[in-house]
Order: C-alpha cells, then sequence, then structure tokens
C-alpha cells in the first residue's frame, strides 16, 4: 500500500471510530436523564473534538512519513518529537473538556439551585402554623445530628406532612431539610428538634432567608460543597433550610465530564498507539530497505566477484607502490601465474619496461590527482613477460580510485591479450609499406573492374597518374593484343579459384606495349562474398628478351652460335631414340689452341674459334648437327652414318677444312691443326653420354698420335681410360703411404769429367716393388693437380740430401730440382722454397730450379715476379728442354736465367745430323753470348760427347755417365774418375 493510501484509511478509520464513540457517548448522556440542551451542546462538542484530532492525526502520520527514507535514529527520534507535539496539540482537548464540565455543572447548578428555592418556599409557604410549631416543639427522643433530626422528623409518619416528606426524596440520597429559628437573647439560630446551633456556614444564609428567599453554594468545614436554599415559613418565625450536595448536583455532569475525559485519553491513546504502529511500520519498512539493501549490496559483490573472476580481460587491483592485491584467473592465465604467484608480487617484474617514476604502471600525475577527486585513465599497449620469460602485448587501462574520499587508493588494471592485434597492426604497417614500397605494380579495383586504388610502381609502370587511373575501368590499358576468348577464360577462373596467373599485354601512357607477370587475386568480405579484387604485376618485358637472350645462350654458345653443351647432348640423345638410326659422333680439339691465346691473345683465339664453326659447318651436311662442347672442342653428329668408311670420310674433310689459312688479330696465314675422335652408334655405344665418352677417348689416341688425324674407338681404349683412373688413386695412395723417392743423375762438367751437380728425379716404387716410371705418372699428377705435392716432397727431399752431402763432404755444388707449372703458379711457391732451405741448412745457390719453355711462354707478370724473387734468394734457375718450345731470347732478357738446357732431341743424332750439329752450335754460342752457362741432355755416345766438348758446350748429363741412381750409389760415384773407360763402365 503506498504511503498516502495508507494515512488516508488510517485517517478515515480514526473518524469513524471517534464519531461512533460520540454518539454512543450522547445516547448514554440522554439514558441517564441529561437535558437536551446539554446532550446537543456535548454533541457540537465531540464533532469538533473529532474534527481536530483527525486532522491532527493526518498532520502527525503525513509528518511521520516524510522520515521514511532517513536512518533508522533519525526516524525514531522524529516519530517521538511528533508524538509530543501530537500530545501538546491533543492539551486543548482536554481544556474543552475541562470547560465544557465547569459550563455543564454550572448550569446544572443554576438550574438545581432555582428549583430548590422554588421548593423550599414551595414547601415552607405549605406549612401552617400547627405544623410548625410541631416541629419546633418536637423533641427528639435521644441526642442526634440536626439533619438527622430533621429528616427524623420530616420522614416521621406521624407528623403527617406528606408535602415535605416528598420535598426530601426529591432532593436525592444527600438532601437535607432543617428548621431553624432564632432564640433566646443572643439571637442564635438553633435547629428545631435538635437543640443544636445552626453550623455557622448557614446562618447567613438563614438570616437571608429570614428577609425572604435566598440559595447558594457553601462549604463548611468539613470541606463538602453544598447547594443551600433558605425560605422563611410564614406559618411561624422559623426560616425553611434545605441543603443537597453539589457533588449529588453535578454527578451527571460529572459523569459526563468523565466519559469526555476517556474519550480524550482514548483518542490520545488511540492517537499513539497508531503513531507508534505507523512508526514501527516504518521502522519495518527501513529494516526490510535495509535487509533489500544489503542483500542487493550482498548479490552486487557477488555479481562483482562473478564479473571480477569471470572477466574475459585481465583485471587486478595495485597498491601505490605497484604490488597486486587482487587479481583474477584470466589475467594469471595472461601471465602465465598463479593467484599465490602474483599476489603481493610487483608490477614491474611483469613489466620490465615502466619508466622511471611511475607508481604501479602509472604516471605520479595520476596518483597526485587523488586529492581532487579525479580519475585519471592510461591507455596503453605494452609488452609483458610471461612466467616463461615469452613477451605478449597487452592492452591495459589503468586507473587511479579510491574506495572512501579520505582513502588512499589503488590501482584498477584491466588488460586484454593484445598481442594478434599487434602483430596484426604490425602486418597491416608491413602491408601498407609493402604496398607502397614494393617494385611490384599493385591495383585495387571494385567487382566491376573500377580502379579503387594504384601504388607508386603501378604509376611508374603504366605511366598513368593515380588521379587520371582511379575511377577508370581497367580496360583503358589493353593492348588489343588479346582476344574476347583470352578475358572469358580469365573471368572464369577468377570466378572459379578465386585466382589467375598468367601473362598479360597492355599499354603504356605513351602508347608503348609492355608485358606484365600478373596475379589477379579475389578479395572475400566477411560474409564470403566477393568484394574487390587485387592485381600484382611486374613488368617483364626486359625480362622476357633477357630470358630469350638467356635461354639462347644457355642452349647456344655465344662465340660461334653453335648449339652449346647443354643442346648437343639433347640433340644426340633425340637422335638415338629414333627407330634404326645410324649415326656418328666425331669429337674435334683445335690443336694448340692456347699457343694462339697466350701469343696473340685470347681475342685472336675467338676469331680462330668462330672461324672453325664457320669452315665445320662448310664441310658438313645440312642436316649434320655441329656444337661447341668445350673451349676447344667441338662435336659433329653425323645422321644416317652408315659404318666407318663414311665416318672417315667426313672426318678427313673436316681435317681438311680446319687445314685451311686463317686471319687474326692482324696476322694472315694463320694454320690450326685438328685431331678428332670417332665413334659410332649403335656399335660403340647404346646412349648419348657413352657415345660421347667413347669419341672423347679416341680423340685422346688421336692427339697422341701427334694430331692432324683421327682415330676411332675401341675397347682398349676404355682399358686404358679405366687404367688412368686406377693410376690416379694409386697416385694418391703413394703419396699418403710415401711410395715415392728421389733418385740423382750426376751432371759432369765435360772440361775434366768431374761431376759438379746433380738433377732430382722423382720414382715410384710400390710395395710389390715395381717401379712405375714418370713417363707414366707425371703427366697424370699434373692433370690432377698432385704435382703439387709431389714436388713440395721432391724439393724438401734434394734440400736434405744436400745437406747430408755437405756434411759428409762430397763436392756436390748443387742439386736441379724440376718445377712444374703447378708448382710456380701456387701463391707460396717462394715461402715453401725458403722453408726446405731453412729446414735442411743449406745456402740457396746449392739448388737450381728447371722450367720448361712452355711454362715461361704461358707466364704471367705474377710468375715472371715469383721467379725474380726465388732468384734473389739465390736459387739458380735453368731452361729445361730447350730448343722444343717457344724459344724466344725476350724471355732469356726478362727472366733470371742461369743455365740452358739442349733437349736430347738435339743431341741424339750428333754429330752425324749436320742439322742438330748447327743447332747445337748455335744455341752454344747464344748462351755464351748471353753469358749462360749450357748444358746438354741425353749424351749417350763419346762421339756426341767430344762434339759437345769440341763446340764448346760446358756441361753434360746422361747415360753415358750415369743412370739416376739412389744417394747411397750415387755418392759412389764420387770415388771413380771419369775417364773414357771408366764412363762406359759406369753408364753400364
Amino acid at each position: 500500500m503506498k504511503r498516502r493510501s495508507y494515512i488516508a484509511s488510517v485517517t478515515i478509520a480514526y473518524a469513524v471510530g471517534a464519531l461512533l464513540w460520540v454518539y454512543l457517548s450522547d445516547r448514554f448522556i440522554e439514558s441517564v436523564g441529561g437535558s437536551i440542551g446539554f446532550g446537543v451542546f456535548s454533541t457540537l462538542k465531540g464533532f469538533v473534538f473529532v474534527a481536530v484530532t483527525t486532522a491532527l492525526l493526518y498532520f502527525a502520520l503525513h509528518a511521520a512519513a516524510q522520515g521514511t527514507d532517513e536512518a533508522r535514529p533519525v526516524l525514531a527520534f522524529r516519530s517521538w518529537v511528533l508524538f509530543a507535539l501530537l500530545a501538546l496539540l491533543t492539551l486543548p482537548v482536554g481544556l474543552i473538556s475541562y470547560a465544557v464540565f465547569r459550563s455543564a455543572s454550572d448550569t446544572l447548578l443554576g438550574e438545581r439551585r432555582g428549583q430548590l428555592e422554588f421548593m423550599t418556599e414551595a414547601v415552607a409557604r405549605s406549612i401552617d402554623a400547627d405544623v410548625a410549631r410541631g416541629m419546633l416543639d418536637a423533641t427528639p427522643q435521644a441526642p442526634q445530628q440536626p439533619q438527622a433530626a430533621l429528616l427524623a422528623i420530616v420522614t416521621d409518619g406521624s407528623a403527617g406532612f406528606s408535602r415535605l416528606q416528598e420535598f426530601a426524596g426529591l432532593m436525592g440520597d444527600s438532601g437535607r431539610v432543617l428548621l431553624a429559628s432564632k432564640t433566646g437573647s443572643d439571637g442564635r439560630w438553633m435547629i428545631a428538634g435538635a437543640q443544636q446551633a445552626l453550623p455557622d456556614a448557614l446562618v447567613p444564609l438563614a438570616a437571608a432567608g429570614a428577609a425572604g428567599l435566598a440559595a447558594d453554594v457553601i462549604t463548611p468545614p468539613d470541606d463538602v460543597p453544598l447547594l443551600v436554599a433558605a425560605a422563611m415559613v410564614p406559618a411561624a418565625n422559623a426560616v425553611l433550610i434545605a441543603t443537597v450536595a453539589t457533588a449529588d448536583v453535578v454527578d451527571d455532569v460529572r459523569g459526563v465530564a468523565f466519559l469526555s475525559a476517556i474519550t480524550a485519553a482514548a483518542c490520545l491513546v488511540v492517537v499513539g498507539a497508531l503513531t507508534l504502529l505507523f512508526v514501527q511500520r516504518q521502522r519495518l519498512r527501513v529494516a526490510l530497505a535495509e535487509a533489500d539493501q544489503k542483500a542487493a549490496l550482498h548479490a552486487a559483490e557477488e555479481r562483482f566477484r562473478a564479473t571480477f573472476e569471470q572477466a574475459a580481460e585481465g583485471i587486478a587491483h595495485l597498491d601505490l607502490d605497484g604490488r597486486f592485491l587482487r587479481v583474477n584467473e584470466t589475467l594469471c592465465a595472461l601471465l602465465g601465474y598463479g593467484r599465490a604467484d602474483l599476489l603481493g608480487r610487483s608490477y614491474a617484474d611483469v613489466r620490465p619496461n615502466i619508466r622511471a617514476g611511475a607508481v604501479g604502471g602509472t604516471s605520479r600525475e595520476a596518483v597526485s590527482s587523488l586529492p581532487s577527486g579525479t580519475v585519471v585513465e592510461a591507455r596503453s599497449d605494452q609488452p609483458h613477460l610471461t612466467r616463461a620469460g615469452k613477451e605478449i602485448w597487452l592492452s591495459c587501462v589503468q586507473s587511479i580510485a579510491r574506495d572512501t574520499p579520505e582513502g588512499e587508493g589503488y590501482i584498477i588494471l584491466m588488460a586484454s591479450d593484445a598481442t594478434a592485434r599487434i602483430v596484426a597492426e604490425h602486418h597491416l604497417t608491413l602491408a601498407e609499406a609493402v604496398f607502397t614500397n614494393t617494385q611490384e605494380g599493385l591495383v585495387v579495383t571494385d567487382l566491376a573492374g573500377r580502379i579503387t586504388a594504384v601504388n607508386p610502381a603501378f604509376v611508374a609502370i603504366t605511366g598513368h597518374g593515380e588521379a587520371e587511373v582511379l575511377g577508370q575501368n581497367m580496360r583503358f590499358l589493353s593492348s588489343g593484343r588479346h582476344d574476347r576468348l583470352f578475358y572469358q577464360l580469365l573471368w572464369a577462373a577468377l570466378k572459379d579459384n578465386g585466382v589467375w596467373r598468367g601473362e598479360i599485354w597492355n599499354r603504356r601512357k605513351d602508347g608503348a606495349l609492355y608485358l606484365q607477370q600478373t596475379v589477379i587475386s579475389t578479395v572475400y568480405g566477411r560474409t564470403g562474398a566477393p568484394e574487390s579484387y587485387v592485381g600484382a604485376f611486374n613488368d617483364i618485358t626486359q625480362a622476357r628478351k633477357s630470358e630469350l637472350e638467356v635461354d639462347r645462350l644457355t642452349r647456344y654458345d655465344p662465340l660461334t652460335g653453335l648449339p652449346n653443351r647443354t643442346l648437343i647432348f639433347s640433340l644426340i640423345e633425340h637422335e638415338l631414340t629414333r627407330p634404326d638410326t645410324q649415326c656418328a659422333v666425331l669429337y674435334i680439339d683445335i690443336d694448340h689452341l692456347k699457343t694462339i691465346n697466350d701469343s696473340l691473345g685470347f681475342a685472336a683465339g675467338d676469331e680462330v674459334l668462330r672461324a672453325a664453326a664457320q669452315h665445320l659447318r662448310k664441310a658438313v651436311p645440312e642436316d649434320a648437327t655441329i656444337g661447341r662442347y668445350g673451349a676447344d672442342e667441338f662435336v659433329v653428329l653425323i645422321d644416317g652414318c652408315e659404318g666407318p668408311k663414311e665416318a672417315i670420310r667426313f672426318a678427313d674433310r673436316l681435317i681438311d677444312a680446319l687445314g685451311e689459312p686463317f686471319a687474326a688479330e692482324g696476322v694472315s696465314n694463320l694454320f690450326i691443326n685438328a685431331s678428332i675422335g670417332i665413334s659410332l652408334y649403335p656399335e660403340d655405344a647404346s646412349d648419348a653420354e657413352t657415345l660421347l665418352q667413347h669419341a672423347h677417348s679416341a680423340l685422346y689416341q688421336a692427339k697422341s698420335r701427334g694430331g692432324r688425324t683421327y682415330a676411332f674407338y675401341t675397347d682398349a681404349l676404355t682399358r686404358d681410360a679405366r687404367a688412368r683412373v686406377e693410376l690416379v688413386a694409386n697416385l694418391r695412395r703413394a703419396l699418403a703411404e710415401h711410395e715415392f723417392t728421389v733418385h740423382y743423375q750426376p751432371i759432369v762438367r765435360l772440361e775434366d769429367q768431374t761431376i759438379v751437380g746433380a738433377e732430382a728425379l722423382v720414382r715410384w716404387i710400390t710395395p710389390e716393388g715395381e717401379m712405375i716410371g714418370p713417363d707414366r705418372f707425371i703427366p697424370v699428377a699434373e692433370e690432377t693437380g698432385l704435382i703439387v705435392p709431389l714436388g713440395d716432397f721432391v724439393l724438401a727431399t734434394a734440400c736434405t740430401q744436400m745437406a747430408r752431402w755437405r756434411t759428409a763432404g762430397l763436392p756436390c755444388a748443387f742439386v736441379a730440382v724440376n718445377i712444374s707449372a703447378g708448382q710456380l703458379n701456387a701463391t707460396d711457391i717462394c715461402a715453401k722454397t725458403e722453408a726446405a732451405l731453412a729446414a735442411a741448412g743449406v745456402p740457396a745457390d746449392s739448388i737450381e730450379f728447371e722450367i720448361t719453355e712452355s711454362m715461361l711462354f704461358g707466364a704471367d707478370s705474377g710468375a715472371e715476379s715469383k721467379l725474380k724473387r726465388i732468384a734473389e734468394l739465390g736459387v739458380r734457375i735453368a731452361i729445361d728442354d730447350f730448343g722444343t718450345g717457344y724459344s724466344s731470347l725476350a724471355y732469356l732478357k726478362r727472366f733470371p736465367i742461369s743455365r740452358l738446357k739442349i733437349d736430347q732431341s738435339f743431341v741424339r743424332d750428333l754429330p752425324a745430323s749436320a742439322v742438330d750439329g748447327e743447332l747445337v752450335r748455335a744455341m752454344i754460342a747464344m748462351a755464351r753470348a748471353l753469358d749462360i752457362e749450357i748444358l746438354a741432355e741425353g749424351v749417350e755416345e763419346a762421339a756426341q760427347m767430344a762434339f759437345l766438348v769440341a763446340n764448346g758446350c760446358t756441361f753434360g748429363q746422361g747415360y753415358f755417365w750415369s743412370r739416376p741412381l739412389p744417394p747411397e750409389r750415387f755418392e759412389a760415384l764420387f770415388s771413380n774418375a771419369f775417364g773414357a773407360a771408366g764412363a762406359k763402365s759406369a753408364s753400364r
């Protein structure tokens, strides 16, 4: 029930009850004999009383109801104040009741006084003289009170005064009648029949009655107020006095007054009870409200706790020192900590990048705002460390709050995992950077093909500005080189697969066509429906040209324009796949091309190769295939070759064609030779690789015959190739297992046949005792690069042996060591020489290096500087096999040469050969002219020695004196005197 309805209902109930009470009380007054005027007055008084108290009750309840929203103490205080106010307001009602009582009493007394005066006067006049004398003379039988005596007289039936008896009955229980008269000389008033003086209180009224009719209310000494009337009895000199207690007169009025008091008290009690009930009701409402508030608070706390714990975001409360006060499970899961591990821990432990001067990750400016009551909020993305040490990004919202205005405050931290968003933003940033800075043209269009965005690369490639192309359809770039079907297939692929890749010819702003490698992708929205297209393209016009050129270069030789190694091999493979095919492979090598490169330069060598390719094209049929297979090697595939005879015919034709003179670098009539190896299919091989391999083996056979010829593949060549492979493996093993040794051949001064030195020559003795000649393994060692470690071994061994001989006092002045091209080209040849000399402890002039003319011919400036440095060390340098290579006086001038060794090919036919004799004389004369020592190799006969001595040759070496010997046998030679007979015996 609402407050107003409650107040109205209580007020109406009170008014009805009060009116009913007034009505019943008035009926009661009437029933006890009250007068009509008094009843009317009482009724009006009751209505006024009910109206006043009802109004007071309404205002009291309304005033009390205003305090229902206040706290309990305030409500109780206000209720008691309102009750006191109500009591004070009810006081006038009591005063009115008292006034009503006084008025009614006075009215009733006035009425009874008149009645008493009338009746007293009537009774007094009705008493005759006899009765009066009888009353005066009557003597009571016993002393008694005057009133009692009078009553006894009055009520004595014998007296026969019926009127007097009736008058006394009307006066009530307290009514008294007496007759008083003055007697004696003192004039005292005496009560008749009692022999007793009239009470003093009645004397004045009796005196007044003797003079006429008198009535009044008197209070005798016994404090019982009396209504007294006195009237002269005419028949006797006496006064009739009638008294009645005023209490009996106003008994009815007193009942009404009591009833009014009871009514006022009842109203006051009812008002107080209703007020208390209302107050209790309000207290109950307050209690219920407080209970509801507590329940709501508890529910709110539970909701807060549930929200705190079950929130999707991590939530924590930190004190102003940055330590965790409360954390939820989400934050614990984000950081990988347990709740107990985080509580009390510093926030800086999980966020090490908190700047100095911060409080709990929030600036001191935020903390200083607490006194003002403001709440400072800081939003940021910050890196945090999990318990495992992994860095994650959290989106943090920090604010400072306090529970009470006087509270110290705390920090509220709300964090959510922002790693994915940060990564996405980073990717977006990267994507934007890529879109802006990539060299690929990027274009975004709507589903209708209208351009919505382009990047700078698009502008650079097409020549169209961004403002020009926005809103344009991509068709404006069309080159016209693609038909309608091409674009239909493109759009069909986009719709079916969401992507299209391919090449498109488009047109630049200047009208130039260009080829672009394009990828068009469909961009789908959240609903899965296509929203736009993104195209990425590169201008591959130049790249395509380069590809074609590269493809040509990868398949064709750029120098000659012939198919290269890869293409010719593929063509041979393709030829062999044809059924019943017969063909021949001719493997051609240009002899001594290196000589042309070294002497005339590489440009001249390139011209020779181009000319050779042209001559080969002219010499073979049009259906034959020609390719360049190596630096100076060509391969010719003769399709349909019926046998060796036809292959020989082609080989001869090719040799003749290549034998024609060339012109290169200003040199006319330049001639070259060619060697050819031939293998036949299917006789010699079943696949392209084997066929080429066999032709290459045959080529080496032709070159071993001196060149400018051809050779067919045979099984023996395969056996030789396998033996060569085995030789390489054994050579590597022999180096590792120290199977090599050094023999020494004496160098003799021809003038006195004295041994002055020796040449160190390496020998290979297998574990089985077989000696392998240097002519077998030296070429293989040079080809495989094993000549370098082998040469280092010979140099170190020769230096050590020279040290031993010097210690033994043998008159061997030097040891000559052959140096290969591989050793000379090694960057550490000088250091190795110094190290070998230092390790053996021999002087540098006790070692002589022998190099060939071909090495000098191919030596560059680096090799020249190395030779000079070696000569500066004191090591002598000799030219071996002089006259067989590219003899040049310029070499003798450029290099620090100490000795020339005439090749044995010029000595072998001496003295019979006049040509060889003249050549030897010329070499000796040249050496003397240049002040270079001269030595002849391969001296095997006395006539040869005599010719050399006769023509001024200084030194000799050969079997005439001794074969190469082990060190211990070589040492024995120093005990023999080399004469003619001795030489012969030694040689044998």
